[in-house]
């Protein structure tokens, strides 16, 4: 945890993207992941950061609570990216498509992850905090990965 505590303040005043694992983690209060995500979620409530992430992440996110069919998950989930003071759910536009579709096979990554790194990169994002091993900083923008801040 420590790292996460020096890592935070490099990112006052910065956008960072965010990730639909990091999500999960923290709507289902993740055993493991809970307490580390915690912090990142304090700091785009209090101001400090801008939170992003794509209409494809929340998506991803609800389907585990459609596939059981929670309706009292569901509405939680629909409020809590509803809340545009929070985070700002980013729409997945031709041009966002066209770049994920060129970054995919360049980078050698699933074009769902090129889907989100592309709506990052063209929302000017300064990071991109996951826990998915299958992506890596480029340019200007610094990837965080969770378990390498919990290590």
């Amino acid at each position: 945890m420590e790292k996460i505590s020096t890592l935070l303040p490099r990112l006052h005043g910065q956008r960072v993207y965010i990730d639909t694992n990091i999500f999960v983690y923290f709507l289902e209060r993740h055993a493991r992941y809970f307490d580390a995500v915690l912090p990142f979620f304090q700091l785009f409530d209090e101001g400090l950061s801008f939170a992003c992430t794509g209409d494809a992440a929340v998506a991803e996110t609800l389907f585990k609570p459609y596939q059981v069919d929670d309706v009292m998950r569901i509405s939680e989930f629909k409020a809590f990216f509803s809340n545009e003071e929070f985070i700002s759910v980013l729409p997945h536009t031709t041009q966002v498509f066209e770049l994920a579709a060129e970054l995919a096979p360049k980078r050698g990554m699933k074009l769902i992850d090129a889907l989100h790194y592309a709506t990052a990169a063209l929302a000017g994002c300064s990071f991109f905090l996951t826990n998915d091993a299958g992506f890596a900083s480029h340019g200007e923008m610094e990837v965080i990965y969770l378990q390498d801040v919990l290590e």
